[in-house]
């Protein structure tokens, strides 16, 4: 079972997949990233959109008691820009950050309540949750990419983690 220590580690890497994603986003023009590709949430921009939500929605409104920037969790997904949501990220990014720094491993056993769930949920298991939902979203992202003959950014978990350590590789 996975520990505070991993979940920390883990969440380093989905923050700067998180990151080159937003940025890669944002070097499409506008109208590509908004186009309706018939994903899950339609376009590409509203796919990451949805990513940021999950992360939000369990691990600051659930988790913690409110939203990193509830403003832009009121907006209608097409409401928003890239460069919006890059801030948005970096907003829940800080609160996840702070939130996992004091995190203690008896913690990760307490149940949380979202409101779209019947039940409470461990918070190891939100971890886990956001983490797969945000790599299957991730996914989605690098098929419509490459849809379009552009490179996606890494998503390895090993290259990623090379790079956060300021190793380019090759791994």
């Amino acid at each position: 079972m996975a520990g505070v220590k991993d979940f920390r580690e883990l969440f380093a890497y989905n923050w700067r997949v998180l990151r080159d994603f937003g940025a890669a986003l944002e070097r499409l023009p506008a109208a590509e990233a908004a186009k309706d590709r018939g994903a899950t949430y339609g376009s590409m921009k509203n796919v990451f959109h949805h990513i940021l939500s999950v992360h939000d929605g369990w691990l600051d409104v659930t988790a913690q008691g409110a939203s990193a920037d509830p403003a832009m969790r009121e907006k209608d997904f097409d409401e928003v820009s890239i460069a919006e949501l890059r801030g948005y990220l970096e907003k829940i990014i800080a609160k996840e950050d702070a939130f996992l720094s004091k995190l203690k491993e008896k913690d990760l056993d307490r149940t949380i309540q979202a409101a779209w769930k019947e039940r409470p949920h461990p918070i190891r298991d939100a971890l886990a949750q956001v983490t797969l939902e945000q790599a299957h979203h991730v996914g989605e992202l690098i098929a419509l990419f490459w849809q379009q003959d552009v490179e996606p950014p890494e998503m390895t978990w090993i290259d990623v983690r090379l790079l956060i350590k300021g190793d380019p590789g090759p791994s």
